[in-house]
């Protein structure tokens, strides 16, 4: 029965995920506003450019990677920092010392679960607009390229979820994270993609991206489905992400077993 509280986190974040679906909605509205305007700034920079391509993507690349970018990074954003940081401050994490259930099992079943339905229905989205802007664009996009995106997309949720995770154990140290989260949340999208290919930013701070883990949490899966990334790389990619979700379990359990140590527990 150990792993039953793990099944029950599962449902109540699948329970949240239904009540607060509306927020899921207005989430994702809010995403056409910043890709009206990106569609606009791109297709003045193609036009005054006079040139097909720009940072290696064609005019009807850089559209699809914007729209596709900006739903993506609705659904892979966790959200879940200040609950977390909330848990440290107020002594929210003693429940979960005096009982039999981890702390981290408890909040990843719950994302998981949180996040079940919001993939579902971001799969459906992102379907109709490749779909649409296939069509518009005359282009194709094959089966084992949505295959692969919808993999890649699943470990880039993970993988956000571990970050953040991560970064949450700063909460030990800081006494006001609020801002810390605001402005790492901004370098995180900035770096993982999401406002801009990137190309943008030259070889030098591309290259830099690379070596992170961010880039695999956007940029990546877009350009997945995107074409951009070449057959033989994909799977290399994928196995990237689930080289650098191990990798962030580790710095998570190390972060986490460090903060522990200096948890006072007040409040609870």
């Amino acid at each position: 029965m150990a792993h039953h509280k793990y099944v029950v986190a599962f449902r109540i974040g699948f329970q949240s995920s239904l009540e607060y679906r509306f927020n899921f909605f207005l989430s994702l509205f809010s995403a056409v506003f910043p890709i009206v305007v990106h569609y606009y700034i791109w297709t003045a920079v193609y036009a005054s450019a006079g040139e097909s391509g720009l940072f290696g993507y064609s005019y009807q690349e850089m559209i699809m990677y914007t729209i596709i970018a900006a739903v993506v990074s609705k659904l892979v954003i966790t959200n879940m920092e200040h609950a977390i940081a909330e848990d440290i401050k107020s002594g929210g994490l003693n429940k979960y010392i005096v009982k039999p259930v981890a702390y981290f099992g408890f909040r990843i079943c719950s994302f998981i679960g949180q996040r079940l339905l919001y993939v579902a229905i971001s799969l459906l989205v992102i379907l109709a607009l490749t779909f649409a802007l296939n069509s518009f664009y005359k282009q194709h996009t094959g089966l084992e390229r949505l295959l692969a995106f919808f993999l890649s997309l699943c470990l880039s949720v993970i993988l956000s979820f571990l970050i953040s995770y991560a970064l949450c154990a700063c909460a030990f140290w800081l006494s006001e994270i609020s801002y810390f989260f605001v402005v790492t949340s901004l370098l995180v999208n900035i770096m993982s993609g999401g406002m801009f290919p990137l190309e943008i930013f030259g070889e030098g701070l591309q290259q830099l991206f690379r070596f992170l883990p961010f880039h695999y949490m956007i940029y990546f899966p877009v350009n997945v489905l995107n074409g951009k990334i070449a057959d033989g790389l994909i799977w290399q990619g994928i196995a990237g992400q689930g080289i650098w979700i191990g990798l962030m379990l580790i710095v998570c359990h190390l972060a986490w077993k460090r903060g522990m140590k200096r948890y006072l527990g007040l409040g609870g």
